[in-house]
């Protein structure tokens, strides 16, 4: 029953995180783009972003632990943190290795933005496109309930409004960019 516990509670943080990072990239979207502009308040979404960004990190640190007392998996501390140390789904759980420390890396970069040149900043920050990627194919290969009607249909419903949020960043993004420039060249 305890070991069942674990599972369930390792799953759920799993969930929770991932609909935190699809938040956390939202609103650095609304954020960067002011697709909102009139309505959005500019540093209650940078304090939001940056509040769902560590609690983020946190759900998928309880993701991880709670990994460790479930026994059904039987994985060790180097398991949780470095790839390709696990015999359960190797790939798919690398994956989640390599999200997790792609999340610390964005996470802690933005701790120390103010020391760091903007260029520097910013590429690591758009890691956040390929990190959610690596979220949504880890999960549809390495979970216990990768198959179910329900989880599927969560796991599509999350990647789709994944890949919406991108799209939109995307295209506004271009088109900021363009307005950068011809305000630059005046």
């Amino acid at each position: 029953m305890i070991s069942s516990l674990w599972w369930d509670y390792s799953r759920a943080s799993a969930n929770v995180a991932w609909v935190l990072i699809l938040f956390t990239i939202l609103w650095g979207v609304l954020l960067t783009t002011r697709v909102l502009r009139g309505m959005d308040r500019p540093a209650w979404l940078r304090d939001l972003h940056s509040w769902l960004g560590g609690l983020t990190v946190c759900f998928s640190a309880i993701h991880m632990a709670t990994l460790l007392p479930d026994k059904y998996i039987d994985f060790d501390l180097i398991n949780l943190f470095v790839p390709f140390t696990n015999d359960y789904k190797p790939l798919a759980v690398s994956l989640g290795v390599l999200g997790f420390w792609t999340l610390v890396a964005i996470q802690g970069t933005s701790l120390m933005m103010k020391k760091m040149s903007r260029q520097a900043w910013r590429r690591i920050h758009m890691l956040s496109y390929p990190l959610y990627g690596i979220i949504v194919v880890h999960s549809l290969t390495a979970g216990s309930d990768v198959g179910t009607q329900l989880y599927t249909g969560f796991t599509m419903a999350l990647a789709m409004t994944g890949a919406a949020v991108a799209g939109i960043r995307l295209v506004t993004g271009r088109f900021i960019d363009r307005k950068k420039r011809e305000n630059a060249g005046r």
